[in-house]
């Protein structure tokens, strides 16, 4: 009696998100961004504010600190990035001269001049180096990144959805936690408090490593444009900070601004900027981003490494909140099942007594 007890709600469970699977997602945003901002809510109900003038104001500030900005920078570097396909074109059919610098190179400086003026130097080498190493990458990042804007416009349904749901959920959160505690009590009542508690731990500590993660890689990088000459670097910093809060948008992010700095004729500028991207991005990802992440769960490095790389590449950027989460609760059960796989208090919304 027991096993179908348990059997039958994880029945209708299934069924019920293969009828909803289309908006599953939007549904996970909303829950994800409403545990996220929880603690900002309580605050301003707390200093006088109403529910439902709580929950206005936060999904303001989220549509104009993320989404609109989002789908401008995605326009404007749809555009930048026709403009640096253009001279890219005209620098393939003149070829570019080899640096200053590869002459004084030790030991490297003749074989890599060599390679130079047989690859780069010659009209129509950069093209054929850049369709040998990674095909037709800047006509395919060009397309792609200038439908991104009207993509998130097109899913403008599922983006409504997700805010209203999020706005239902502020007002009526203590009741939504009543009904969530009621089942999950009913159905596993010896961990339910744990995964009451990591949950809104990893998911913070995991918004937490990003928003600070993308605030560094923003400012590093935009000095590290201004230093290469790239023009505009205090908005290109910008752009790269916003860029940065998705998988994969930093490194698109300097490897176009290497781009240009390129298809202005400045290549030494370029292969520099893009080594220092390219190792800064390194140690951010594997070294400052887990530490951040981890410490909110008492989560080991590696743990949290292998959690964010296995749940990007399995859900994406859902990933980045579900594969910690998982992680955590490997841990606590490792651990025994003891509480210090929980650092900080419980500051979920209860439910009302």
């Amino acid at each position: 009696m027991h096993v179908l007890s348990l059997v039958l709600p994880m029945a209708f469970a299934v069924a019920l998100a293969f009828l909803l699977q289309h908006f599953l997602v939007s549904l996970a945003w909303a829950g994800l961004l409403a545990v996220i901002t929880w603690p900002l809510h309580e605050r301003f109900l707390r200093q006088g504010w109403s529910r439902v003038a709580s929950a206005s104001t936060l999904l303001v500030l989220l549509f104009l600190t993320f989404v609109a900005p989002s789908i401008y920078l995605f326009h404007k570097l749809g555009s930048e990035l026709a403009t640096v396909q253009r001279l890219l074109g005209q620098i393939n059919q003149t070829g570019v001269a080899a640096p200053q610098w590869l002459a004084s190179l030790p030991l490297i400086a003749e074989p890599a001049i060599q390679w130079w003026q047989e690859n780069l130097a010659v009209p129509g080498g950069l093209g054929a180096l850049i369709r040998s190493t990674v095909g037709d990458f800047v006509p395919h990042l060009t397309g792609t990144v200038r439908v991104l804007g009207s993509t998130i416009l097109a899913n403008g349904l599922f983006l409504f959805l997700a805010l209203l749901t999020l706005f239902i959920l502020y007002l009526h959160g203590p009741a939504v936690m009543r009904y969530t505690d009621s089942a999950g009590e009913r159905l596993i009542p010896r961990h339910y408090p744990v995964l009451r508690r990591l949950f809104p731990l990893s998911v913070r500590g995991t918004a937490l490593g990003l928003c600070l993660v993308a605030v560094i890689e923003g400012v590093v990088l935009g000095v590290a444009y201004w230093l290469a000459g790239a023009p505009a670097p205090a908005l290109l910093g910008v752009i790269t900070g916003y860029l940065a809060l998705i998988p994969g948008g930093a490194p698109l992010a300097f490897s176009s601004v290497s781009l240009l700095l390129l298809g202005q004729g400045h290549p030494d500028a370029a292969l520099g900027l893009f080594c220092w991207g390219a190792f800064e991005l390194f140690l951010v990802d594997k070294f400052v981003r887990p530490r951040l992440i981890g410490q909110r769960v008492n989560l080991p490095f590696l743990a949290v490494l292998f959690g964010l790389l296995g749940g990007v590449s399995t859900l994406g950027v859902l990933g980045l909140f579900v594969g910690p989460f998982f992680m955590a609760l490997l841990f606590w059960w490792l651990r025994g099942g003891h509480g210090e796989a929980i650092l900080m208090p419980d500051d979920v919304p209860r439910a009302a007594p």
